[in-house]
């Protein structure tokens, strides 16, 4: 049997690698948190691309200070709107010299550390609450 032949589009997305640390301002609060920093903020990266669309205007990249820490980087591939990248290409990078990353971070990274944030505040409120733990 033979299965009829579909148009093949082009994909609607583009993955981009994106690398992104927390914030120097944030490391005391998430070396006293009592959960791994690294786990915090791949959550917080969790949270931050799960709503978020690449919007089409370059943002530049912040320039607050992140921490130094390598081992709390989080990496991973992000599939984001093709045309979006390719608009912003155009404008900021028409000789394609730099990394995708570079592109976009401007919008996302301000994201992940917002979610890092709230992350600390929503673990500072659970250690806060008693919970009945009983002893045995």
């Amino acid at each position: 049997m033979v299965s009829p032949t579909r148009a093949r589009r082009s994909p609607a997305t583009r993955k981009i690698d994106i690398r992104v640390n927390a914030l120097e301002r944030q490391e005391e609060a998430l070396i006293d948190c009592g959960v791994d920093p690294a786990h915090v903020i791949r959550a917080a990266l969790r949270r931050a691309v799960k709503n978020w669309e690449l919007g089409p205007d370059f943002v530049a990249p912040s320039e607050e200070q992140r921490t130094r820490i390598t081992e709390w980087q989080a990496r991973t591939s992000l599939a984001v709107d093709a045309m979006a990248v390719t608009s912003l290409l155009r404008a900021q990078d028409p000789l394609d010299v730099l990394s995708k990353w570079t592109l976009i971070r401007g919008q996302l990274e301000p994201r992940v550390w917002a979610e890092i944030d709230a992350i600390l505040s929503e673990i500072a409120a659970y250690a806060a609450v008693p919970h009945g733990d009983a002893e045995v």
